[in-house]
């Protein structure tokens, strides 16, 4: 397969699958009270994009061969701990 096509299977599936979410998200809150604003603070959003970015650029350098398995083991076993450990604003 084509690594340009790769890299647009990859980066660009989970991307309209998040942007599909987010605005059906915003289309059924707006009438609400706003429980989701209230997780959708910028702090949050800046800790998602980053995890994202990570995991998609991840899972893209290992399909194109650039890094191997155990380099990727160990981005992995960091985004976890990351997201394990990092407390997400709720006001």
């Amino acid at each position: 397969m084509d690594k340009t096509l790769i890299t647009i299977i990859i980066i660009g599936a989970p991307t309209l699958l998040i942007a599909i979410c987010w605005v059906s998200l915003m289309i059924t809150m707006r009438k609400t009270t706003g429980e989701l604003k209230l997780f959708l603070s910028p702090d949050n959003l800046v800790k998602v994009f980053a995890i994202y970015l990570v995991l998609i650029g991840t899972i893209l350098f290992g399909l194109l061969g650039i890094i191997n398995g155990e380099a990727i083991g160990v981005i992995f076993s960091g985004v976890i701990g990351y997201t394990v450990g990092t407390k997400f604003n709720k006001n």
